[in-house]
């Protein structure tokens, strides 16, 4: 029997060695630590997240020195870990644990003061986490901490000192500094200006030297002053004379809206490398500022898209230096030079205007300059540009060649008021989406040629005073304007009154509402052929062509004015014209011919067809005109209300066919037939005076008037009769049939006991001719 082979201890320890003490690790070393321990083999090394923590980034705000920390730990083990703070390879907490198998523990730490403000100068800081048992291992940057913002208060009222009350008109300069938040003991005293109160911005404030009545400020934190916007920044510190900028933190700030408005005593800014990277809108930066040099072209505008009214009443700037910047990203300047009176050293082409939409009232007011180029400015995606150029009293020339405004729509009062301005050249300009060209070249004093071609205006409709009140005007091509979408005419060639040729004909007036002193006070304008004009929407005349002295034509019969409300003034002055034809007229619709003739030479007109209906006033409609027939008969004048001085002085009116003539709801008839010196014969016994309240110097002056009937004539509404009948001297026959003077009041009628004691009056009955022989007792022949 073979024996049994002894078992070789030593072979096997020595073959399987390794595997013994990994056996012995799991066996006997407690679970807790045997990851720590098989770290420290080469070959088995661990990572950190295998060491069954789990640390999460955690961020704390603390605004004291006496404000913990916060970090946060997830702890799968079944032991308790050891960990220390660490900031900037400095331990600042030990001896921190966390409990074992914690999820999301919150733990906290202290800092000193002296950590505090190191973290305030650093704007806060990032911290680490480092295991120190049972293991070694670092988790780094898991711990943030923050300290409020060294942001600047923000102003809110025009005598805000940043949430403080300090007269801010007393203020002759501004710096920023980083050193802090101490003031020096030279201070005369200081301020919390921080946003929120926190204490880490301070300002303080000491004697100017130059004036001891006026103050320096210091406004200082421990790194740059920051603020979340700049508005109203330094707004209404008028005695500001300097601010340096060199400390101010610009990062972020997207707004200096009226930084500066109204700094009446500006005279320097050191911009110190300020960041405006972010910064979109400069609106009203400067308006109102006093300062007279501005370098602006080391600021960032990759981002500025609105500089609205950025230097507007900025009356003193003579230089602007914007070289170099980057403006594509611009797309409002509506007023941004505005009123800046004296500029004169500025270079349009250091602003790329590309993508600008808004160039209302940039440059309205503006002077210093005689001349601009603008010829580099693409203006294609401009949608207003209204007022551009308004009183820009100085500019002589302006070389806008090459500019495309087929985006615009609005060019009102584009180029009004240019005091200097001779010649406008506008050749490039095809407005075809243009809707209202209102006051574009009106009030401009030595403006005499304006030169365009191919003016697209197929989209307008407002084209009230376009080239108005232009005295000088002598040289304007108007044939190729579209006009079919125009509804208001108004005021269009108002006050050219040296314009002597004007070409209108092939004006397509279809849509025309209002014609308002369209052609008023055209003076020499010798010709216009308006004959085939459509006005069938026309509802306003008033004024249209008057003073147009000059005229010797107008062929007008073929109008439709069935719409037509407003006919007051409508040819009154055109001493020119002896001859009006507009007989075949539809005034259905009128309600006003006041003035409508007045001081015209036309000798003869043919109304008796005209529908007056809707009449309300024919004052001075015929006055002072050289007419010397009129037929007016049958008009129902079921509306008119005034009269007054219908006919006054016109001199040469012999014959005045007004039968049928109806005033049912007349009130005055003060001065209707006064200073008619040639009229002999007058019926007006189809007159209604029930309402008349106003009789007085109704015939004055008219001292050939033989006969005059006025049987219909009552005094119900007690009607000022003074000076009715005075100077009518040679009146022979006057009916008074149902007239009572007893009604009337201030009953001096003034007939002439000399010229009148003959005349065969008729009254309306024993009564009435008592009284009447109680004023004139002389008179021979007064009868019921």
């Amino acid at each position: 029997m073979k024996l049994k082979q002894k078992v070789n201890f030593n072979k096997i320890i020595k073959k399987y060695w390794l595997w013994l003490i990994l056996i012995v690790a799991v066996l006997i070393i407690p679970a807790t630590n045997s990851k720590y321990l098989l770290q420290k083999s080469a070959s088995l090394e661990l990572k950190p997240d295998q060491y069954r923590l789990h640390v999460q980034r955690e961020t704390t705000l603390v605004s004291t020195s006496s404000d913990k920390v916060k970090f946060r730990i997830s702890n799968f083990n079944n032991y308790p870990v050891n960990l220390n703070i660490v900031y900037n390879g400095n331990v600042i907490s030990t001896g921190i644990i966390v409990p074992a198998t914690t999820q999301n523990y919150v733990g906290d730490f202290s800092i000193t003061q002296t950590l505090y403000d190191e973290l305030i100068r650093n704007d806060g800081a990032d911290m680490d986490i480092k295991i120190t048992s049972p293991y070694s291992v670092d988790y780094p940057s898991t711990i943030r901490v923050n300290v409020p913002a060294a942001n600047l208060y923000l102003r809110i009222g025009k005598t805000d000192f940043f949430g403080n009350n300090f007269d801010i008109t007393k203020i002759a300069t501004v710096r920023f500094s980083d050193q802090g938040i101490t003031p020096p003991t030279t201070a005369l005293g200081s301020f919390d200006v921080s946003e929120g109160k926190k204490g880490n911005v301070i300002a303080w404030y000491t004697k100017n030297a130059a004036d001891p009545n006026m103050y320096d400020v210091v406004i200082s934190a421990y790194g740059k002053v920051k603020t979340r916007n700049a508005d109203s920044l330094f707004a209404d510190f008028t005695g500001l004379t300097d601010v340096d900028f060199t400390n101010f933190n610009g990062k972020g700030i997207n707004s200096f809206n009226n930084s500066f408005r109204n700094t009446k005593s500006l005279k320097n800014i050191n911009w110190g490398g300020l960041d405006t990277s972010s910064v979109q809108t400069f609106g009203a930066t400067f308006s109102g500022s006093g300062i007279k040099n501005l370098d602006m072209s080391s600021l960032d505008w990759s981002k500025v898209m609105n500089t609205s009214s950025m230097f507007s009443d900025a009356d003193k700037l003579e230089s602007l230096n914007l070289t170099g910047i980057n403006t594509a990203s611009l797309r409002n300047i509506h007023s941004m030079f505005r009123n800046t009176r004296v500029l004169k050293h500025f270079n349009p082409a250091d602003l790329n205007v590309s993508n600008v939409t808004s160039m209302g009232y940039a440059f309205a007011g503006t002077g210093g300059a005689e001349s601009y180029d603008f010829s580099s400015w693409d203006v294609s995606k401009v949608r207003d540009f209204s007022n551009m150029f308004g009183s820009a009293l100085d500019l002589k020339s302006l070389n806008l060649t090459g500019w495309d405004v087929s985006s615009g729509t609005n060019f009102s009062y584009m180029f009004q008021r240019m005091g200097n301005m001779e010649e406008l050249d506008v050749s490039s300009f095809h407005p075809v989406n243009a809707t209202s060209t209102i006051g574009m070249f009106q009030l401009n004093p030595k403006l005499k040629k304006i030169k365009s071609n191919n003016f697209d205006t197929s989209k307008v409709v407002n084209m009230d005073s376009m080239f108005a009140h232009n005295p000088e005007l002598v040289d304007l091509d108007v044939t190729s304007l579209k006009t079919g979408k125009v509804t208001n005419f108004s005021n269009m060639f108002r006050n050219d009154n040296k314009l002597k040729v004007l070409d209108v004909s092939n004006f397509d007036t279809s849509s025309g509402i209002s014609f308002l002193a369209m052609f008023y006070n055209m003076s020499s304008v010798e010709k216009l052929d308006v004959k085939n004009w459509d006005v069938s929407n026309a509802k306003i005349f008033q004024s249209m062509f008057t003073d147009c002295k000059s005229l010797k034509k107008l062929e007008l019969n073929g109008w439709n004015t069935s719409k037509v409300t407003d006919m007051r003034s409508m040819f009154a002055n055109t001493t020119g014209i002896e001859k009006i034809e507009v007989s075949n007229w539809n005034t259905e619709s009128v309600t006003m011919m006041d003035r409508m003739f007045e001081k015209t030479n036309v000798r003869t007109l043919l109304l008796n067809h005209w529908n007056t209906k809707k009449v309300t006033n024919t004052s001075y409609m015929f006055s002072n005109s050289k007419l010397e027939t009129i037929d007016v008969s049958n008009w129902d004048n079921q509306s008119l209300t005034n009269m007054f001085g219908m006919f006054w002085t016109a001199l040469n009116l012999h014959t005045l066919n007004i039968n049928n003539f109806k005033t049912p709801q007349v009130t005055n008839m003060s001065s209707t037939f006064a200073m008619c010196k040639a009229l002999t014969n007058l019926n007006l016994s189809s007159f209604d005076t029930s309402k008349v309240n106003r009789m007085d110097s109704m015939f004055i002056g008219s001292d050939n008037i033989s006969n005059l009937d006025m049987s219909s004539f009552t005094t119900d509404a007690n009607p000022n009769i003074s000076n009715m009948f005075n100077s009518c001297n040679g009146l022979t026959n006057l009916r008074l049939d149902n007239f009572e003077f007893t009604k009337g009041t201030n009953p001096n009628i003034a007939l002439s006991a000399t010229f009148n004691r003959n005349t065969d009056i008729k009254v309306k009955n024993a009564t009435e001719k008592a009284w009447f022989l109680s004023k004139y007792p002389t008179f021979t022949n007064v009868h019921e």
